[in-house]
C-alpha cells in the first residue's frame, strides 16, 4: 500500500466531501490555482493545511485527519493516516507511553517492572509488525507442477494477446527444469498513462562457483563418454545456462536417427582432459564482459512492458544475454500492483523447484519469517515432497506457529480434475464435486499435523479458471495474519491498563503471589533438561546413505554446502528435534498450569495476564529451538566445513563407482565418532542446555518474584 502525500490526501478528503475545487477555494477566500497547487504538494505548510482542513469543517474524516497530523507518537513510529491499522497502531503508543511511566515511578516494586517489560516487549513486537505493510507469498513446489504459471496469472504477469499458455505468462515456464533460481517480483509506482517502469535486477553467482560448474559438467562429459558415469553430475537446468553462455547448446541431430548433438563432446576431441576442456569452457562464457546487473525499460503501456519483460526475462534465464552471468537470483520490477487494490505492499517469490526435498536452507528462511505466507504448491494428487513439508515442521516443534502462515494449493493440469471417480466408482461430472473429494482426501493426510485440520487447500486451473479469487484468498491470508497480530496487541494493551490501574489491589496482589507460586514449583522440575534423545549427525548419515548419489558429490565438492544437501542445516535440524522432544514435556506442563489458574476464582484479577504469558511462554519455547538450531549449525560447521581433507577423500570415492554413497556417510561417521570431536557433541549438548536457560527458564524466573500483599494494620 502506497504512502500518500498530504496533499493527495486532502484532495481525497475533498472529493469524500463531494466539493469541486471550485467550492472549496471559495471557502477558503482563495483563487481555484492556489487549492490544486495545495493539493500537489507532498508536505504544503500546517498553516495552509489548516486553512484547508478548516475549509471542510463538519466533515468527520477531515477531523480526523487534522487530530492525526496534530498527534504527537513518542515510542511507536507514526504510521500514515491511511494506514489500516492506524488505531491499533495508536492504541500501542499510548499503552507504551503509561508503561514507560509505571517502570520510571520509583515506588513501582521491582517484581512488577518485569511484567511491565514484558509488556512492553509484545507491544513493540506487535506495533513493528503491524507497522509494516510488507509481506511475501513464497510460492514453493516440486520441478513442473505449475507454480511459475500460477504466480504470473495471481499477480496478473500475463500478455493478452498470446495464444498459448506458455505465451502468456512474463516469466519463463516449460515442462520442467526452467526455474534457474529464485526470482523476486515486487511492485514500483505506476507510471503515466498505465505504462511505467520494469526492470531487471540479476545477483549472479561469484565466479569461482561458475568455473566449478563448468568443472564439474566437463569432467562429467569425459566420464560418461567414457562409460564411467551414467549421468551429468550438473542439475540440468544450470548445465543449459551454461552450454548457452558458452555457445555450445545440445541440438536435436539431423537424419532419421535422431539423438542429439553434442558440440561439447565435438570439443572434447580437441581439448581431451577435463582441465582443458574445462579451460576452453571457462573462456568461451567470456565472463569478464558478463558484467551487467540490472536492466531497465520504461514502457508506453503494461502490454508492452510485460513483452519486454518476457523476452527480457528469458533471455538472462537461458544464457542468451552475452552481458549478464548465471544468475544465484533474479529480482523483477513492474509498475502496477501485484493484487487488485492491495492494502499491502505484497511481494510473490518463485522459488526453484524442489528437487529430493523441500527441507532446503533458502525454503526453511520463509516458512520461519512471520511476514511470509508460505503456498506449497501441488499436483492433483498430493505431492508428498510437499507433505514432508509439514512433517518436518512437526517433528521441529514449528508446526503449531507456522501453519497460520501456509496454504496448500493444488494446481489440476487441464482435464486431470474429472478423470477422478468418486469413492463410490461413479464418475464426477461436475468441477466443483472433483475438487470437494480431493479436498476431503488430503484434509485427512494434513489433519495429523497442527494447525492441519484448518490449513488452507485451493484450487487452480491455469487454463480453465481466473485468478482473482484466487488472489482474494491470499490477500484474506494476509489479513487474517494481522489480525492475530491486532488481537494480541489489545490483549496487552488490556493488560496493561490492569496492570498499571489495578495492581496495588488485595486481589491482584494474591493471585500474583500464586501465580508466582506455580511458576516456582515448575521452575523446581523442569529447570534443568532431560538427556538428549538423538545424536545430532543421525539425519546427516541418513541424508548421506539415501540422497541421489549426484547430490551427495555435489555436496562433498563443496565442503558439504549444497542447496538439496547442506550438511549443516541438517545437523541443526536434528539438534532442534532434540531439543523439542527434551522439553516437550516442560512446555506442555507450562500450559496446563496456566489453563488451570485461568479457571482459579482465586485468579479471576489476573485473567487478562494469564493469556499474555501463555503466549509469551510459546514464543520463548520456539526462540529456544530456532537458536538450539541456528548455533548447532555453527558449531559443526566451525569443525567440518575447514576438513579439506575429509571431503576430498569423500569427492574422490567417486572415481571407484559403485557404493559413494555409502562410503561418504562411512567416513563421516568416522569423522564425527573421532575422539578428538568429542568437543563438538559437548559444544552442541552444551549450547542446547544454555539455550533452555537463556530463552525459556530466565523469562518464566523474571515473573516469579511478586511483591507481598499489603497489609492493614489494626486500629
Amino acid at each position: 500500500m502506497k504512502e500518500l502525500s498530504i496533499g493527495t490526501e486532502l484532495a481525497q478528503l475533498r472529493k469524500g466531501a463531494k466539493l469541486s475545487q471550485a467550492d472549496l477555494a471559495t471557502r477558503m477566500g482563495v483563487d481555484q490555482s492556489s487549492v490544486s497547487r495545495l493539493e500537489g504538494e507532498a508536505n504544503p505548510s500546517l498553516d495552509d493545511v489548516q486553512k484547508y482542513l478548516a475549509a471542510l469543517d463538519g466533515d468527520p474524516t477531515a477531523k480526523e485527519f487534522a487530530e492525526h497530523l496534530a498527534s504527537k507518537w513518542e515510542l511507536v513510529e507514526k504510521p500514515h493516516f491511511r494506514h489500516p491499522f492506524r488505531k491499533e497502531l495508536r492504541m500501542a503508543e499510548g499503552a507504551r507511553v503509561k508503561l514507560r511511566a509505571f517502570m520510571g515511578d520509583a515506588s513501582t516494586p521491582a517484581a512488577l517492572v518485569q511484567q511491565a517489560k514484558l509488556y512492553d516487549q509484545g507491544l513493540r513486537e506487535a506495533a513493528d509488525y503491524l507497522l509494516d505493510l510488507k509481506h511475501n507469498f513464497a510460492f514453493v513446489g516440486n520441478i513442473m507442477v505449475g507454480k511459475t504459471t500460477a504466480l504470473c496469472f495471481v499477480a496478473d504477469l500475463l500478455i493478452k494477446e498470446a495464444k498459448t499458455l506458455k505465451q502468456r505468462v512474463a516469466l519463463e515456464t516449460g515442462a520442467g527444469w526452467v526455474t534457474l533460481c529464485e526470482v523476486q517480483v515486487s511492485a514500483l509506482n505506476p507510471g503515466p498513462e498505465e505504462g511505467g517502469r520494469f526492470g531487471l535486477v540479476v545477483y549472479p553467482q561469484t565466479e569461482n562457483e561458475v568455473f566449478r560448474l563448468a568443472s564439474d559438467i566437463c569432467a562429467s562429459l569425459i566420464a560418461m563418454r567414457d562409460g564411467k558415469e551414467s549421468e551429468s553430475r550438473v542439475p540440468e537446468e544450470i548445465e543449459k545456462v551454461l552450454r548457452s553462455m558458452a555457445d555450445l547448446p545440445r541440438k536435436p541431430a539431423k537424419g532419421p536417427e535422431g539423438g542429439l548433438e553434442d558440440p561439447l563432446l565435438e570439443l572434447a576431441k580437441t581439448y581431451g582432459t577435463p582441465e582443458k576442456l574445462t579451460a576452453e569452457f571457462k573462456s568461451r562464457m567470456r565472463l569478464d564482459e558478463r558484467m551487467t546487473t540490472d536492466i531497465w525499460f520504461s514502457a508506453s503501456s503494461l502490454q508492452e512492458g510485460l513483452v519486454w519483460l518476457q523476452a527480457e526475462f528469458r533471455r538472462i534465464n537461458s544464457g542468451r544475454n552475452a552481458k549478464v552471468s548465471l544468475p544465484k537470483r533474479i529480482d523483477v520490477f513492474v509498475p502496477m500492483p501485484l493484487l487488485k487494490d492491495p492494502p499491502y505492499d505484497p511481494k510473490f517469490i518463485d522459488t526453484k523447484g524442489a528437487d529430493e526435498t523441500a527441507i532446503r536452507p533458502d525454503l526453511q528462511a520463509y516458512l520461519d519469517d512471520p511476514r511470509t505466507v508460505t503456498i506449497l504448491c501441488s499436483h492433483f494428487a498430493p505431492d508428498a515432497t510437499m507433505l514432508d513439508v509439514l512433517d518436518h515442521l512437526t517433528a521441529t516443534g514449528k508446526a503449531g506457529a507456522i501453519a497460520d502462515r501456509i496454504v496448500f494449493l493444488v494446481l489440476p493440469r487441464p482435464d486431470e480434475v474429472l478423470a477422478i471417480n468418486s469413492e463410490d466408482g461413479a464418475p464426477i461430472d461436475k468441477v466443483e464435486d472433483a475438487y470437494a473429494l480431493r479436498e476431503a482426501q488430503i484434509r485427512s493426510r494434513l489433519a495429523k499435523f497442527p494447525g492441519g485440520k484448518d490449513l488452507p487447500i485451493l484450487f487452480f486451473d491455469a487454463s480453465n479458471e481466473p485468478p482473482v479469487p484466487l488472489g482474494r484468498r491470499l490477500l484474506k491470508k494476509l489479513d487474517s495474519l494481522r489480525l492475530v497480530q491486532a488481537a494480541r496487541l489489545k490483549e496487552i494493551v488490556s493488560a496493561t491498563d490492569d496492570l498499571v490501574t489495578k495492581y496495588q489491589q488485595q486481589q491482584v496482589q494474591a493471585a500474583l503471589l500464586k501465580l508466582a507460586g506455580r511458576l516456582q514449583q515448575f521452575l523446581a522440575t523442569y529447570s534443568q533438561l532431560p538427556p538428549k534423545t538423538i545424536e545430532v549427525d543421525t539425519r546427516l548419515l541418513d541424508a548421506l546413505n539415501h540422497r541421489h548419489a549426484r547430490t551427495v558429490w555435489a555436496s562433498a565438492r563443496r565442503n558439504g554446502e549444497w542447496d538439496n544437501l547442506d550438511s549443516y542445516q541438517i545437523v541443526g535440524v536434528s539438534a532442534n528435534m532434540d531439543a523439542r522432544a527434551r522439553s516437550d514435556a516442560a512446555a506442555a506442563a507450562m500450559d496446563a498450569i496456566l489453563d488451570e489458574l485461568s479457571k482459579d476464582p482465586d485468579c479471576v484479577a489476573i485473567q487478562t495476564h494469564l493469556p499474555v504469558l501463555k503466549k509469551n511462554v510459546a514464543a520463548w519455547k520456539l526462540k529456544f529451538l530456532e537458536e538450539v538450531s541456528r548455533r548447532s549449525q555453527e558449531i559443526f560447521r566451525a569443525a567440518l566445513f575447514p576438513d579439506d581433507g575429509l571431503w576430498n577423500e569423500c569427492e574422490a570415492f567417486w572415481r571407484e563407482g559403485r557404493g559413494f554413497r555409502a562410503k561418504v556417510a562411512r567416513r563421516v561417521k568416522t569423522w564425527c565418532e573421532d575422539p578428538a570431536q568429542e568437543w563438538v557433541r559437548e559444544a552442541i549438548e552444551g549450547i542446547i542446555r544454555k539455550d533452555w536457560q537463556d530463552f525459556f527458564i530466565t523469562p518464566i524466573q523474571a515473573q516469579c518474584n511478586q511483591p507481598e500483599p499489603e497489609t492493614t494494620s489494626a486500629a
